[in-house]
């Protein structure tokens, strides 16, 4: 296999490990009980319904912006409308950037986007956002030999780029809680770019802003859908990481469907670690 002068990296599933459930009713609960802080009357069932609603919503919307299926959102929004689109609510002294929550749902009918953009940037919507993620999540790790692969390609003089589909509102807290933030070069996170793998114009955003010849560069990461198209659809290499330990029946099973499914050339296929080592990138 060639050798490459930039290594484009998915985060989630390649480089840490992760484990969320955010459809548990403890979560729920817990999430409730803060809103209700807030002057709100959620349960957390009807708590759960609503996020999952307004997600779709969101979603839908950000399609049709976009004009394209792989649009992404910014979740604030989401957790910012569960603050004011809720059946019942009290009166309450609680304040949101200064500004008390009474006087902002006065104002979420008339003003409803200068309202949303108010709570969305606030250290509230951080709290919350990330108050989700932390109950939601069961465990991070980087893998093992993840550390020092990424360092032994910055030694090489290697770019080291992330291009991920995540949120960044908490995926940049985790990111830096494993340490890897300082060994990128530039970091591409998909609510933040509106689109989100394997939609091309995500990863050529940062083959455009970074300047990247792709004949010297490669996609790393786990999954085929995701990763590997995206690498495709750009004309990229890709390198695939089974950290997932499916069976080579498995993978090459997904492959052809996507090959049937895509119109990918024959010619065109990912090199693939099936061990799921990052280390072994090193010796390609």
């Amino acid at each position: 296999m060639k050798e490459y002068k930039n290594y484009i990296f998915d985060l989630y599933g390649t480089l840490v490990d992760i484990c969320t459930n955010e459809y548990k009713p403890s979560l729920w609960k817990l999430m409730a009980e803060l809103y209700n802080v807030y002057g709100c009357r959620w349960s957390g069932k009807t708590l759960s319904d609503a996020f999952w609603k307004m997600d779709a919503e969101e979603r839908e919307l950000a399609r049709n912006k976009m004009k394209v299926e792989g649009a992404e959102i910014k979740l604030e929004k989401v957790f910012a409308r569960l603050l004011f689109e809720v059946p019942k609510c009290y009166d309450c002294s609680m304040r949101i950037a200064g500004v008390s929550v009474d006087e902002l749902r006065k104002r979420y009918s008339t003003e409803r986007e200068e309202v949303l953009n108010l709570v969305t940037s606030s250290d509230w919507c951080v709290t919350v956002a990330n108050l989700f993620r932390v109950h939601s999540r069961k465990f991070i790790r980087p893998y093992a030999n993840t550390i020092s692969t990424l360092t032994k390609l910055k030694e090489q003089g290697k770019g080291v780029y992330l291009l991920s589909n995540a949120q960044q509102i908490f995926t940049m807290p985790e990111i830096e809680m494993t340490g890897i933030n300082i060994l990128f070069d530039k970091m591409y996170i998909s609510s933040d770019c509106e689109v989100m793998k394997p939609q091309k114009e995500f990863m050529e955003k940062l083959l455009t802003e970074e300047k990247l010849n792709i004949s010297e560069t490669v996609m790393v990461g786990n999954e085929l859908r995701s990763d590997t198209m995206v690498a495709f659809r750009c004309g990229v290499d890709s390198i695939y990481l089974n950290t997932s330990s499916f069976t080579k029946n498995e993978i090459n099973k997904e492959w052809k469907t996507l090959l049937k499914k895509e119109g990918i050339p024959n010619g065109y296929a990912p090199h693939i670690v099936m061990s799921g080592d990052i280390a072994e990138i090193l010796e390609c």
